[in-house]
């Protein structure tokens, strides 16, 4: 993964508007109340202040802390959506139940994205792709499923914004390397706003 098509000020930005939002929608959950939001809100934050202290103390040379990218990347990529599906489920069907608990499987192809950025580079990671991309997309189905069997159109519309950070992120980055990755910040801010308003509604 190269450098992200924006300049420094507008990474800047865009990791302060993840930053934000996640932050706002932290303070406002409780985590024994909303244990898997409250980790997603908190991933989002981490990664987002990440983000600020790599654009704020790099060079901006394109393979300067490749590694953290690549790792923070598929922390916001894989963990945010299975965990606020598990909130969400333990909401509609109970903790214990076996779609509930189906949606931590998330942790293997987490796992898988993790070891190939931080020792093959990226390099020869069909495996974890393949694995990173059937967990998006379960994911965003089982979201949208939810919000159709419930008609909760909160749900339904964190649903399309994901659709869009993760498969508008593929078509932006075909037409410019790496211009996904704003879109992804972007978008999971969008998602945690969401989130908080749907938390907030129940």
């Amino acid at each position: 993964m190269g450098e992200p098509a924006s300049g420094r000020c507008a990474r800047c930005l865009y990791n302060s508007l993840l930053l934000t939002t996640a932050l706002r929608a932290v303070q406002n959950l409780r985590p024994e109340e909303h244990p898997y939001a409250y980790a997603a809100c908190a991933v989002g934050a981490v990664v987002a202040g990440l983000g600020l202290l790599r654009v704020i103390f790099a060079s901006g040379q394109p393979h300067e802390c490749q590694k953290l990218r690549d790792v923070c990347h598929g922390c916001l990529v894989l963990a945010p959506l299975p965990l606020v599906n598990m909130e969400l489920y333990t909401l509609s069907t109970g903790l214990t139940s076996a779609v509930t608990l189906g949606h931590a499987c998330f942790v293997l192809p987490l796992s898988l994205d993790l070891c190939c950025s931080l020792f093959k580079d990226r390099e020869d990671c069909h495996t974890s792709d393949s694995l990173r991309n059937l967990t998006i997309l379960g994911n965003i189905v089982s979201l949208g499923f939810l919000g159709m069997m419930e008609r909760n159109f909160a749900y339904i519309r964190m649903m399309l914004v994901m659709v869009a950070v993760q498969y508008g992120g593929v078509l932006m980055d075909s037409m410019q390397e790496e211009a996904g990755e704003d879109l992804q910040i972007c978008g999971t801010a969008l998602f945690f706003h969401l989130l908080g308003k749907a938390l907030e509604a129940k």
